[in-house]
């Protein structure tokens, strides 16, 4: 379960800036928050705001933080790679870039994480810039396990002793001291570590819709991720009945001379009588194609826990699919996973769907600063309408229109 995350100095972002999935301490919709240990958090987090005011930024942020992490954790991994970049497709995916990239004297880029993991509390960041890594700690269950200054390390007495073995290690410039740690057969080592890497391997999906959807499908299909998703009968049955419930008569997906068909049930014009007629992906509509790959991410999600970074998700969404996906996330019966996502759906921005601790908003000045924001920051009652204000402007975050187009 994701805690926190914080940054500093990515992309539009310069200022520090929170994801912050701790509840406040509100008594609407308890529903909504999962108790972990002596605090709450969050189910969802919704995203508002007008285009280029870094919605986008926020969840690059997190993707590129994550990204680094793993590739340097796992580097054999590179079936897992084609996979994660093949739908992400962002340039740079795995480099951290600042907020001044053009300027000569870049400052620190600055990351940090806070997550459950195996029942552990761990709270993880760094400090990089021009990819060499300026500083970086890791604490578990307020443990400090390491903290790094350039070259120099520092262990908490916890892990002093066992460590002092392995004291021809030595931290690289540009490769995360994290990495070298997970490396290591020692069990004091490894009862911390296997949790971590776990979070990073199993607990983060994604899905970002801007994506152009044939690039998408080109990827899939070309590095076999499709057909892996039809070994797995529960994860299609799951997404088709989700389909279905949304109204799209969808019975079965084959594959056909090596094709991947979906089959719809319709009715013959000549007989009178049901038939299944299939379609190649290609010829599917964006919208349930785009439906199909959001449930299968949240099948697997719902299996392993964990969490949903999802940029744009209505852009071709129905309202009504919207709050479907939504209203699922939160639901009491929901333990262990969440939801992240942007969108510019005002028909679920109200106090019946979100608590004011799971609106966020991102405004950016005249200086191209992103900023991040909740309607518990800037203090919204319970019981204010929050699309009616929103479109108001008394929350900022809107584009200033200010004529006609003729």
């Amino acid at each position: 379960m994701l805690i926190s995350f914080r940054f500093k100095n990515f992309r539009s972002f310069l200022d520090e800036t929170f994801i912050n999935m701790r509840a406040v301490t509100y008594k609407e919709l308890p529903d909504h928050l999962i108790p972990i240990s002596n605090q709450k958090l969050i189910k969802t987090l919704a995203v508002y705001g007008p285009n280029s005011s870094g919605k986008t930024n926020l969840f690059l942020a997190f993707a590129s933080f994550h990204s680094l992490i793993f590739w340097q954790l796992f580097p054999s991994q590179a079936s897992y790679k084609n996979r994660f970049l093949n739908l992400l497709q962002m340039n740079s995916m795995d480099k951290i870039i600042p907020f001044r990239q053009d300027n000569p004297e870049v400052s620190p880029t600055e990351m940090d994480i806070s997550f459950i993991s195996n029942g552990k509390i761990y709270e993880y960041g760094f400090s990089i810039c021009s990819q060499n890594i300026i500083s970086e700690h890791l604490t578990v269950d307020n443990h400090l396990v390491f903290s790094r200054t350039a070259s120099k390390l520092a262990y908490g007495r916890h892990y002093e002793k066992c460590m002092r073995l392995k004291s021809g290690i030595r931290p690289h410039d540009n490769r995360l001291f994290c990495s070298i740690l997970s490396s290591l057969n020692t069990p004091e080592i490894i009862a911390i570590m296997k949790p971590f890497e776990n979070f990073f391997s199993t607990k983060i999906y994604y899905y970002f819709d801007d994506l152009e959807l044939f690039q998408i499908l080109g990827n899939t299909l070309m590095d076999g991720m499709m057909f892996k998703i039809l070994e797995n009968p529960e994860a299609v049955n799951f997404s088709l009945c989700q389909l279905r419930k949304l109204g799209i008569p969808v019975e079965n997906v084959i594959v056909d001379k090596g094709i991947p068909k979906l089959g719809y049930l319709t009715m013959s014009r000549t007989n009178k009588q049901p038939y299944v007629r299939y379609m190649d992906l290609t010829d599917i509509s964006s919208g349930t194609l785009k439906n199909l790959f959001m449930f299968l991410r949240i099948y697997e999600l719902n299996q392993n826990g964990g969490i949903l970074m999802a940029d744009s998700i209505s852009s071709e969404f129905h309202p009504a699919v919207t709050k479907f996906i939504v209203d699922s996330f939160q639901q009491e019966s929901n333990k262990n996973v969440q939801l992240i996502f942007s969108t510019h759906d005002i028909s679920i921005l109200n106090n019946q769907q979100f608590r004011r601790d799971e609106v966020a908003f991102t405004d950016i000045n005249q200086y191209g600063e992103s900023k991040l924001y909740t309607l518990a920051d800037i203090k919204v009652r319970s019981d204010a309408s929050f699309s009616k204000d929103y479109l108001l402007g008394k929350y900022g975050a809107i584009p200033l229109v200010k004529d006609t187009i003729f």
